[in-house]
């Protein structure tokens, strides 16, 4: 960011993608971008322009309307209909001076059109407002992307909040209702982890709860959710997995969390967990408020008789 506020763009070492038909005119531009230290990609074939975006992810495409294979509109058409290219801005550089081949270029997705001859700082210009508005456009997809990921993943650990956590199970009940299926979900809670706080400090307590996220999250399948639930709290939800897989898969946690040595910043602890599992067969549960309430209530269980231990609700 510079002084006021605004993030700070540096348009050195970019990498621009020159296409056109002619050699000389790819010579021509690559000469005035290199002495601007921008990067140079080049060629000859509309198809090739595809081909190197995709691969490259150029900043900015400079291209001629014709050229062999693709033309260049049909070109600016396919990059935009494509997720990884479609960001990319297309400047047309050719000697069309032709009003209606200006207007359906810019239809087609093109960010700028400059006609040949053209003048050295015009060029540059041109480049230089496409590749800047490409990086602000950029930083707050960046910046969206961040915010959208805040507002369903806890900070600390970088798994899903409990927001998130209640938004799912409450989208897996019906359809666990609907088709009939197995739905479960697991509440853990480390042990005696405010002794953890009080011995060691809170940055140790932060790097337990880290690496007990990286154990659940190495531990479960790609359809099943992980997150914090809140303080030392977790929860997992299984989709499709009824009483015997998921007390088998706490059991498993629990004895990872058990043999795994914490470290906490040049010595290592033992920490134990809890866990309460509950599940619905055939799609059997009122809603998802009920099924977290029995996992809670099986926790509790597990913590009164002993901790580090598994317990099912009945």
């Amino acid at each position: 960011m510079d002084q006021t506020g605004e993030p700070l763009i540096v348009l050195r070492g970019r990498r621009v993608l020159v296409a056109d038909d002619e050699p000389e005119s790819i010579d021509l531009v690559s000469t005035i971008l290199v002495s601007e230290d921008y990067q140079v990609l080049s060629t000859t074939h509309g198809d090739e322009v595809l081909h190197q975006a995709r691969l490259h992810q150029p900043d900015l495409i400079l291209m001629d309307l014709e050229m062999p294979g693709m033309d260049g509109l049909s070109v600016a058409q396919a990059l935009r209909h494509d997720e990884r290219t479609q960001h990319i801005p297309v400047i047309f550089v050719t000697a069309s001076a032709a009003l209606e081949n200006k207007l359906r270029a810019l239809r087609e997705g093109a960010n700028d059109y400059i006609t040949k001859p053209f003048h050295r700082e015009e060029l540059l210009a041109r480049v230089n407002v496409a590749l800047r508005l490409k990086a602000l456009q950029d930083a707050l997809r960046e910046r969206n992307r961040l915010l959208a990921e805040l507002a369903t993943h806890d900070e600390l650990t970088r798994l899903h909040n409990r927001r998130y956590l209640e938004q799912r199970l409450s989208e897996e009940v019906p359809r666990a209702k609907r088709y009939r299926l197995p739905l479960s979900c697991l509440m853990l809670d480390l042990d005696h982890f405010k002794r953890i706080n009080d011995t060691y400090g809170h940055p140790a307590g932060d790097a337990v709860l880290r690496q007990v996220a990286d154990i659940l999250r190495t531990s479960v399948r790609s359809v099943d959710v992980v997150g914090r639930y809140g303080g030392e709290e977790f929860l997992i939800i299984l989709p499709q997995t009824g009483a015997e897989g998921a007390r088998v898969l706490a059991e498993r946690i629990r004895q990872r969390v058990e043999q795994e040595l914490f470290d906490i910043g040049g010595q290592t602890i033992h920490c134990t967990t809890s866990i309460g599992v509950a599940a619905a067969s055939d799609g059997d549960v009122p809603d998802a408020g009920h099924l977290i309430a029995e996992a809670d209530r099986a926790l509790y269980h597990a913590k009164v008789t002993g901790r580090n231990r598994v317990s099912s609700a009945p």
